[in-house]
């Protein structure tokens, strides 16, 4: 690639609104992010149709944001990359029309990244110490898998939740103890004041072999437990119980990862998603496995939803397949194992 060349990320798979402006090297030139959490959090969730029209509204300018920050204009960019699965239909539909439309009218090399690919290379962006094979763990309020990342393109998935993501268990157990949506960095910060031992939940019983996570039991069991406490009671224990259902799900996870490398005989593993932010669980990971393996991150913008990452997924697909045809559908249920 010569220096002319730049890649523009577009990324609308669920709520958030993103854009970057990637060199034909992969190196982020931009990298913009609007968030639509103040729009979900009465309803303790996302709305679809909500998430869609914040999408139409933001779009045009987050693109425009991104490019003026590089200090580049539309006609400058070489390869247009997007999301076009898994996610929200209505939020997909938005960016892979408008992303369309731009390289109809520019003439412009058009690519659909799949969003799991950009969350399981991310770390692959500023970590250029990581190389091919390695454990890839995708942790987000939609996700949590345990995937081995042969090469780019060829992907196993060997584990993961068989109920609700961790990003999710936080936020239901926040609505439990009365946290706001999205719950994850407000209870990361309630646990930092307390004591992470107060509370013993149950772990499920995983079967040699087998690397599957399960946090309905936990929340289930918070649930029962608000049962014994009034709201005064509740105030006092809220941050050892914040701390304590946060260190289950965390040791839950670092238990299969260990389980993990020791039958692949890997030496490396990759931590992304919203949810890999969290110091707690960096920590966590760094103290289990420091003896053992390498444990890499993205930086914390690279964990959310962001367009970085579709750009430089897309870039990669467009070098080893080149381009997609306009005629590509989203898919909301999109895989890649």
């Amino acid at each position: 690639m010569n220096d002319s060349f730049f890649v523009l990320g577009i990324e609308t798979s669920c709520d958030d609104t993103a854009a970057s402006i990637l060199s034909g090297d992969g190196k982020i030139i931009s990298n913009i992010l609007s968030q639509q959490n103040d729009f979900h959090a009465k309803y303790g969730g996302i709305v679809p149709e909500i998430a869609g029209r914040k999408h139409l509204e933001l779009l045009p300018y987050v693109v425009d944001c991104a490019l003026k920050k590089a200090n580049l204009n539309i006609r400058d960019i070489s390869l247009l990359s997007v999301t076009y699965g898994p996610g929200l239909v209505s939020s997909l539909l938005v960016g892979v029309d408008f992303t369309k439309a731009l390289s109809f009218v520019l003439k412009t090399s058009f690519v659909g990244v799949n969003h799991l690919e950009g969350h399981l290379l991310s770390p692959l962006i500023e970590n250029k110490e990581l190389n091919y094979p390695y454990l890839g763990v995708i942790i987000s309020g939609g996700h949590t898998e345990f995937v081995i990342v042969y090469k780019e393109g060829e992907y196993k998935k060997i584990g993961g939740t068989v109920d609700d993501a961790c990003g999710e268990a936080l936020d239901k157990f926040g609505k439990l103890i009365g946290i706001d949506y999205p719950a994850g960095a407000k209870i990361e910060e309630l646990s930092e004041g307390g004591k992470r031992d107060a509370f013993k939940f149950p772990v499920p019983k995983i079967k040699k072999g087998e690397y599957y996570v399960s946090f309905s039991g936990i929340k289930t069991y918070v649930s029962n437990l608000m049962k014994s406490f009034n709201e005064k009671d509740l105030d006092l224990i809220k941050a050892d119980l914040a701390a304590s259902f946060q260190e289950a799900l965390f040791n839950q996870i670092i238990l299969v990862i260990g389980r993990i490398i020791e039958d692949y005989n890997i030496d490396k593993i990759a931590i992304s998603g919203g949810v890999a932010s969290n110091n707690r669980l960096r920590f966590l990971l760094k103290e289990k496995f420091k003896k053992k393996i390498n444990v890499f991150f993205p930086s914390k913008i690279l964990c959310t939803d962001n367009a970085a990452m579709i750009g430089y997924v897309g870039l990669l697909k467009f070098n080893r397949t080149g381009e997609d045809n306009l005629l590509l559908p989203v898919n909301s249920h999109l895989s890649i194992y």
